[in-house]
């Protein structure tokens, strides 16, 4: 704990700071300590040493005014008087012829061990030698000389002791700087402590506290409102992001996960109170078709009209949220089922008058699954379920508003279970292709081939296609099993195409195929690979389907025969349009509906429309095919009128392809041996 806290003062702000001060002192202070010495030492022995030429010059003065006097005593007594100030420790006099004069007191030199100072303590001796000439007046004219030596002791011990006290003086510095740096240095990094420790926080999600900070240095000031900025746009950002992941993005409501807990508050509160609410499930009808047919963009406006309208009818206690592409789930507090209901009529009532979008009038309804607290559930899975059973079933029987009730569940477990696991047994292979084939009535031949899908479910065994395709449509996987099946078949059929030259593939499609604008370029890409002939593959659309939009059915219809793909109307007879209606699309065949063929005989009702539908389909150049043909006398009656094809349990059953390559082979053996 120590060890770290040593480091973390050590590689502070403060320790920087502390560190450079030091280094930087370390390098100037000697310098400075010496600079100081240096220039004392030169001032004061300048004046030492001017200071004694000065005092040797007057008494030289007065030496050579005392020899031209003859007064040698007088000179001896200058000497004496100049020792005893007790500055001079040595002073004597050489005359010009050699003599020397010294006062009784004074140390004795000879002249040749005499060695004249330049500098204080040259010689360590602690005097000072200074000599200068005397001019006597006497009969050589050699001048004489006066040496003096100086006491300097005094001047090296105030060099020393001021080396002592400037020591002191740094010493002092040194310490005074370093505290200093060391205050200054605290005040500055204790608002960054506080800065560090509050960006700690915000770092681990603490945004919630503003930063109260107020600095008279500007620097970390500035550093502190940069912070404080920082923490507010993390704080919009924490809410933008809060509300993207709980609200949809489209429509602003909530999404499936605000809405999980608004449901989960629900219940408890409910439970807490003893009373009831309700959950409505409610999904858009033939959204699809409009997001296929008029593209997204439509169909986002669609989804935010919706949302708006149905927003207007809701209470402020009510909870509205979006859960998927066109579903929208609603809390309603303290309802039961009466209420309820009412209120997801008028919902609807909201939802059903026409929108106008960038030039598209549109109507939509919805349909409206309704479960009851704590009735139906007393848990939000249950609650959700059922309300989807409810939808379901309004749905599947064309109404607008259902409510729960056991009697649902027998039904719609099994669909429930059929829509979970409807995509994946796509994938897995659960899909089966049968074939039926068609005779040609006027030569016996085989001329073609209807395919026929049945769904092998893992527990539920076989699903026919009247059980499966409606809920693929409302799964939104219709086009992917539509898909699979050309895929997956067509280039099966390849060697039975070629080998029975004038044999053809009948396929059905969905209404909602009809309208996917990419199923086409699919089926190309299909063909082209599969190397299967275009003309040889009939796509079969009920007549109810293309009556829905006769004009957008006429366009992808008029691009399926563009391709050489031809066109057959099914289930014929059962819808409410005419031949002459239906001459406006491109049809090859036409296909009578099997209940007017089954039981078919020159006295029954069904003869008439039979007999004039055949008339009417060949005047518009149209190949009639009879489905449902049982009995030898059916057939016999639909030769005879003109029916050009018929296909039936008279001839087979739905076969997979290898029996269907097996009966086509026996077909036309027995054919070759009628004729």
């Amino acid at each position: 704990m120590v060890k770290r806290w040593n480091k973390r003062i050590l590689f502070s702000l403060t320790g920087y700071v502390i560190a450079g001060v030091i280094i930087s002192h370390l390098v100037l202070t000697p310098l400075l300590y010496q600079t100081i010495l240096n220039t004392y030492k030169h001032n004061t022995d300048e004046q030492f040493i001017s200071h004694i030429r000065e005092v040797t010059g007057l008494l030289g003065d007065v030496l050579t005014t005392n020899h031209q006097q003859q007064d040698y005593e007088g000179i001896v007594d200058v000497l004496n008087s100049a020792v005893l100030g007790g500055k001079i420790l040595y002073i004597d006099v050489i005359t010009s012829d050699g003599n020397i004069i010294s006062p009784s007191d004074s140390m004795s030199i000879t002249p040749e061990s005499f060695t004249e100072d330049q500098m204080v303590n040259q010689h360590g001796d602690d005097i000072y030698y200074l000599a200068i000439p005397l001019h006597f007046t006497d009969t050589s004219g050699n001048p004489g000389r006066l040496r003096v030596g100086f006491d300097e002791s005094a001047v090296t011990e105030e060099y020393l002791s001021l080396k002592q006290t400037t020591i002191y003086i740094l010493i002092t510095y040194f310490a005074a700087v370093i505290l200093l740096m060391s205050a200054i240095t605290h005040y500055i990094h204790k608002p960054l402590r506080i800065l560090q420790n509050r960006s700690k926080e915000i770092a681990g999600g603490d945004t919630d506290i503003p930063l109260q900070l107020a600095s008279k240095i500007s620097d970390i000031q500035f550093l502190a409102n940069d912070l404080e900025t920082m923490r507010n746009a993390l704080v919009s950002l924490a809410e933008r992001m809060h509300d993207k992941a709980t609200h949809d993005d489209l429509t602003g409501l909530p999404n499936r996960y605000l809405y999980t807990d608004h449901l989960e508050m629900a219940i408890a509160l409910a439970s807490r109170e003893n009373r009831s609410f309700a959950v409505l499930l409610l999904d858009l009808n033939r959204f699809k078709e409009i997001n296929d047919t008029l593209g997204h963009g439509i169909g986002d406006d669609v989804l935010k009209i919706t949302a708006g309208r149905m927003q207007s009818g809701m209470r402020d206690s009510d909870t509205l949220a979006r859960i998927g592409g066109d579903e929208f789930c609603i809390i309603l507090n303290g309802v039961g089922q009466i209420l309820a209901e009412t209120i997801a009529n008028k919902i609807i009532r909201l939802i059903e008058p026409i929108m106008d979008i960038k030039g598209h009038a549109l109507k939509i309804s919805a349909s409206v699954g309704i479960s009851i607290f704590p009735d139906d559930g007393d848990n939000s899975e249950i609650l959700m379920q059922r309300a989807d059973v409810a939808m379901y079933n309004a749905k599947h029987n064309n109404l607008h508003v259902a409510s729960y009730h056991n009697d649902m569940d027998s039904d719609n477990i099994e669909k429930l279970m059929m829509a979970n696991d409807l995509k994946s047994n796509i994938s897995l292979g659960y899909f089966e292709g049968l074939f039926q084939p068609k005779i040609d009535l006027k030569t016996g031949h085989a001329c073609g081939c209807e395919l026929l899908l049945r769904w092998q479910h893992p527990q539920l065994g076989m699903i026919l296609p009247d059980k499966f395709i409606p809920l693929a449509e409302r799964e939104n996987v219709i086009g992917e099993l539509t898909r699979w099946v050309i895929g997956h078949y067509l280039i099966q059929l390849v060697p039975i195409i070629k080998k029975h030259h004038d044999f053809h593939l009948s396929i059905n499609i969905s209404p909602v195929d009809l309208i996917d604008s990419k199923l086409l370029s699919a089926i190309n890409e299909i063909i082209e690979k599969s190397g299967f002939p275009a003309d040889k593959l009939y796509v079969e659309v009920t007549e109810n389907a293309i009556m829905k939009n006769p004009a957008r059915s006429a366009s992808v219809l008029n691009e399926f025969n563009d391709s050489g793909i031809q066109i057959a109307i099914d289930d014929f007879g059962t819808g409410y349009s005419s031949l002459a209606y239906l001459q406006k699309f491109p049809i090859t065949e036409l296909k009578i509906d099997k209940s007017f063929i089954t039981y078919l005989t020159e006295n029954s009702n069904n003869f008439p429309i039979v007999n004039a539908t055949i008339t009417m389909a060949h005047d518009l150049g149209i190949t009639v095919v009879a489905e449902g043909v049982e009995s030898k006398e059916v057939l016999d009656l639909l030769a005879q009128i003109g029916c050009d094809q018929a296909q039936g349990y008279y001839f087979s059953k739905p076969i997979d392809i290898q029996q269907l390559s097996s009966w086509l082979d026996q077909h036309a053996e027995n054919s070759l041996l009628q004729e």
